[in-house]
């Protein structure tokens, strides 16, 4: 594999494992999008939801705190007796828990009992805003929050008193602390989302009446006056704020019995929270996802590349056809270039066969050029009874001279097809250049090569040729027994043996010898 390149395998996990990635951050992202207004409404409905049942229950605390406050209304005949008011207050604060402090109160605002009596408050006379309208309207009466004559934040809960014959006596009352510890703190501090959530009870004109947070009960929250007309005029709703940069998000419920709002507010902060533990969940689900997937893409990507690797194996070390049959190529492109190869295979090997063809052939009579005879000669190397054959035109140069070399090359060709069908299956017949050819006879004595050669000169005398008609030839013949085993010798004397035949008046056979015996092969021997 070549540096710096990427396996098929690895580019294949990487691109799916890097698609699976990405889709699912993509997902987790659009899930965080998207879900965030759908928590934000869920927790707007959940906040409304919530402050029903708050100011229903509120309601029904009031309701309640007035009808036990009317029962005890109703024990009480006169004024006159101190120990039975002070049974009824204390049996009134004690019984039902509803109230902090439980008075009765005299027409005229002065305190005739009180529970508890360590406040020491009888006698006292009052001149609250709430005393003074209970007084008046002579009616079960629920103040707006004021500062009690013991000092504390309260609202104030009344029912006028009455003797039998209808004449009005005052009332009796409690009080509901607002800044400390009461029934009403404790039902309204009950909130399902303890971290992030504030239950705040407000006035239709904004006045605290509770909060979480003491140092706010009192105070005025600044709302606008669309918002207070729906506070006056809906049950219940809800709406966003933005505080120092912070959103809350709020449901609120009306009270019947009050001009009071119960709020329940949530931050931001608090859909933060959600959306990152439903994140991390949804995080953990896709790290399953994409484990699964890896292993999965793992498995397919090593099916599909290894088909591809085989081959390529195969075509670097030369396989064989049975082994690219045994290629599993079990998809469409991996089975296409399985045929792809086996083709180019065959055809490269039918070029390089045409190519070795024509590149050990003499192109003009298609016998073996020197390099062919080389090749052909060297099968037969271990061969020690091996002789050669060199044939030569005589006077070849005339015949190009005198007919052209058109008719050259036609002797040329007529003689190449003479000594192929002349000489055995087994013999190399080649031509060395010009007009000079040469026949290796393995297994052959030179007696018999000798013989060969005088047959082959009778015949080419008896020819008739293209152009010339008549022509002869001179043969050399040498054996390798005579040239000490040596192919090049062997060659040089059958040269030489050849030369001797042209000087000796041509169309003649000449054999060579041991060392430097040469021989004329007598016609007709």
């Amino acid at each position: 594999m070549l540096p710096g390149k990427l396996r098929l395998r690895t580019l294949l996990i990487l691109l799916s494992v890097g698609g699976v990635i990405l889709t699912a951050c993509l997902l987790l992202g659009s899930l965080l999008i998207f879900q965030k207004g759908n928590i934000e409404d869920s927790l707007l409905e959940s906040n409304i939801a919530y402050a029903r049942k708050l100011a229903d229950t509120t309601d029904r605390y009031l309701s309640t705190a007035q009808r036990e406050l009317a029962w005890s209304a109703g024990q009480i005949k006169g004024l006159n007796d101190p120990g039975h008011l002070r049974d009824e207050t204390d049996r009134l604060r004690l019984q039902s828990g509803f109230f902090n402090t439980v008075v009765v109160v005299n027409r005229d605002a002065v305190i005739a009992a009180t529970s508890p009596e360590s406040l020491s408050l009888i006698g006292i006379k009052l001149h609250s805003d709430a005393s003074r309208q209970a007084i008046t309207t002579q009616k079960p009466f629920i103040s707006s929050p004021f500062t009690s004559a013991t000092g504390n934040y309260v609202i104030f809960l009344s029912q006028p008193l009455f003797t039998p014959d209808g004449s009005y006596l005052g009332y009796i009352g409690g009080t509901i602390y607002l800044k400390k510890q009461s029934m009403l703190s404790d039902i309204l501090s009950l909130h399902f989302y303890a971290r992030g959530f504030s239950v705040t009870v407000v006035s239709n004109d904004g006045l605290i009446i509770f909060s979480h947070d003491p140092a706010r009960v009192g105070s005025r929250m600044a709302l606008n006056s669309a918002l207070q007309k729906r506070l006056a005029t809906t049950d219940s709703g809800r709406f966003s704020t933005e505080v120092d940069g912070q959103k809350f998000l709020t449901g609120y419920a009306s009270l019947h019995n009050t001009d009071w709002n119960i709020f329940i507010a949530g931050t931001s902060e608090t859909v933060r929270d959600i959306l990152v533990r439903t994140a991390k969940n949804a995080l953990w689900f896709l790290l399953g996802i994409i484990v699964l997937t890896v292993a999965l893409v793992i498995l397919v990507a090593g099916r599909i590349a290894y088909p591809l690797e085989k081959l390529a194996g195969m075509v670097r070390n030369e396989g064989s056809e049975a082994s690219f049959d045994s290629v599993p190529a079990w998809y469409y492109e991996a089975d296409s270039l399985k045929e792809a190869v086996k083709y180019h295979r065959h055809a490269v090997a039918a070029r390089m066969a045409a190519l070795s063809d024509e590149a050990m052939s003499d192109p003009l009579t298609g016998l073996c050029n020197r390099r062919g005879f080389t090749l052909l000669a060297d099968r037969n190397r271990d061969d020690a009874t091996q002789c050669v054959i060199a044939i030569d035109i005589d006077h070849f140069k005339k015949i190009n001279d005198w007919y052209g070399h058109e008719a050259g090359d036609a002797v040329l060709v007529s003689l190449a097809g003479l000594l192929r069908q002349n000489c055995r299956a087994g013999d190399v017949v080649s031509r060395f250049g010009g007009e000079e050819f040469i026949v290796l006879q393995p297994r052959t004595s030179v007696e018999d090569a000798a013989r060969t050669a005088e047959r082959i000169r009778e015949l080419v005398s008896s020819t008739t040729f293209p152009y010339v008609g008549v022509m002869t030839v001179s043969a050399g013949v040498a054996a390798l027994a005579d040239s000490a085993g040596d192919r090049d010798t062997m060659l040089r004397r059958a040269d030489e043996a050849l030369y001797h035949a042209k000087s000796a008046g041509r169309n003649a056979v000449i054999v060579a010898g041991p060392g430097s015996v040469w021989r004329r092969e007598e016609q007709g021997s």
